[in-house]
Formats: structure tokens, C-alpha cells, sequence
């Protein structure tokens, strides 16, 4: 083997090169499956389900159960919400505690401390707000996923607004 690697060191590299990128094609084509399968268990879901509302921009379903009262929480505004989160089977995954709601800063995107999906549906509630979502991959756990949750895998959240703390100006 060695001889062979003195000899013609760049055919070796260059059946390195393209084992290389072999594998990356053999994995965008993976990735690319993957969401195609969460799409169509997406569209299956809204179907099935009757949902109506439309997605935003992102690809969120926002479904408002109940309106609150009061303003509409902005970036900056610090909230707390009780919440329930489910994979698309309807497969309780996490929820937040009996006497600990989850509270985090609502922010611009791309910058939060909770999933996307959740930051920005938050901009569309008030307090008393009770509100489900779908939640895309992308603004979830992405491609990677996270423990207990795969890549490519849209959610479900139930959201109630329990507190609003309102930023100071």
C-alpha cells in the first residue's frame, strides 16, 4: 500500500475527494427525504385535523383557542406561559411544571432562549392568551433535532399566557 501512495499519491487523493463527496451527496439526499416526509405528515395533520388558519410567513400555525386581554406582548416584554408540547402522533413530550411556568424574554428572531416557533407566536398573544401551534422543524429543533425529538420533526404546543412583564422603556 505504501508503495502505491509514493507512487500515485494524487489518484489517492482524489478517491478521497470523491468518497467525500459521495457521502455528502448520500446525506443532502437523506435530508432531503426526511423533510419531505415531515411535509407530508404536515399536510396530512392539517387536513386530518381541519385546521384552517393559514401559516405565517415562517410556516407557523397559529390557532388562537382564547383571546386575552391587555397588550399585545412585544420584544423585550419578559412572559410566563404554561405550555404542553407534542410530537405531530400527538405524543406528550414536555410540559411545563405544575407550579413553574416556563418564562423567557420575547426577542427579535434569531435570538431566543426558547424554540423560534414559540418566540414568535408569542408577539401574536396577550396575557390569559391560550393558543395551539404547529411548529415546523425549522422553527423547533432544526435538522439536527435535540434528545428525545429528531431532525425534521414538526411539533404541536398548547400555550397559555400566565404573565406579562412589561419591558421598561
Amino acid at each position: 500500500m505504501k508503495t502505491i501512495m509514493k507512487k500515485y499519491p494524487g489518484i489517492i487523493l482524489v478517491l478521497f475527494i470523491g468518497a467525500l463527496l459521495y457521502l455528502s451527496s448520500c446525506n443532502e439526499y437523506n435530508q432531503e427525504k426526511q423533510r419531505k416526509e415531515e411535509l407530508e405528515l404536515l399536510a396530512n395533520f392539517i387536513t386530518n385535523n381541519k385546521i384552517t388558519a393559514k401559516p405565517t410567513s415562517s410556516g407557523l400555525y397559529y390557532i388562537e383557542v382564547k383571546k386575552g386581554t391587555g397588550d399585545t406582548i412585544s420584544i423585550g416584554d419578559r412572559v410566563q406561559v404554561w405550555y404542553k408540547t407534542y410530537l405531530i402522533d400527538s405524543t406528550l413530550i414536555d410540559e411545563s411544571g405544575r407550579y413553574n411556568p416556563l418564562e423567557f424574554y420575547c426577542t427579535a428572531a434569531g435570538s431566543s432562549s426558547v424554540i423560534e416557533g414559540l418566540n414568535e407566536a408569542i408577539k401574536y398573544m396577550q396575557k390569559g392568551t391560550i393558543a395551539n401551534l404547529v411548529i415546523p422543524s425549522e422553527l423547533a429543533y432544526g435538522q439536527s433535532g435535540t434528545s428525545g425529538i429528531a431532525g425534521f420533526t414538526t411539533i404541536l404546543m398548547n400555550v397559555e399566557v400566565y404573565k406579562v412583564y412589561k419591558a421598561s422603556n
